[in-house]
């Protein structure tokens, strides 16, 4: 070791703390970017592995029977276990006989409410909503015409009235 020069300050050796503090922070914004990276990606992932709301899933289930986009509505009043439908009848022809398309329209209704009312177990215990449906009640529209109404009861058969001059 050199010694300093009379009247002059002797220089520390050692470690300059610069370089390790620097290193420090990169790492810590470097983590802390990681850490919300993480946290908002897995915050996503539980928001896409949620089940859809009960309208939808009652949309989606009809839908699947009757057509693609011919939902107009669909609520559930929790309390009194009752569903609401009304959709565009996928079957009804201004031309066809008015036996035809009554037969038509009520097997849609029965389609309609028993995919809503017999619902399998793995989507029961997904939404937990559709197993106390009680009622069912549909309207069947055509160009924004209501067509028929139809009430369907658990283990009841479904009751149509058809509202429509061309099916009365």
């Amino acid at each position: 070791m050199a010694r300093a020069p009379v009247g002059r300050i002797a220089r520390k050796s050692g470690i300059n703390p610069l370089p390790i503090i620097i290193f420090v922070l990169v790492a810590a914004l470097a983590g802390a970017g990681l850490f919300t990276w993480d946290y908002l990606y897995r915050r996503r992932q539980e928001e896409a592995t949620r089940p859809p709301a009960p309208e939808v899933v009652v949309k989606n289930l009809v839908e699947n029977i009757i057509g693609r986009g011919t939902v107009k509505e669909a609520k559930i009043d929790q309390a009194a276990g009752i569903v609401t439908v009304t959709f565009e009848s996928a079957t009804f022809k201004p031309d066809q006989p008015k036996e035809d398309s009554r037969e038509f329209i009520s097997a849609e209704a029965k389609l309609a409410s028993d995919v809503i009312l017999i619902i399998p177990d793995q989507l029961a215990a997904a939404v937990p909503v559709l197993k106390q449906v009680k009622r069912v009640d549909l309207t069947l529209v055509y160009q924004g015409a209501t067509l028929a109404t139809a009430t369907a009861v658990r283990n009841k058969e479904v009751q149509v009235t058809f509202v429509d001059p061309r099916l009365k």
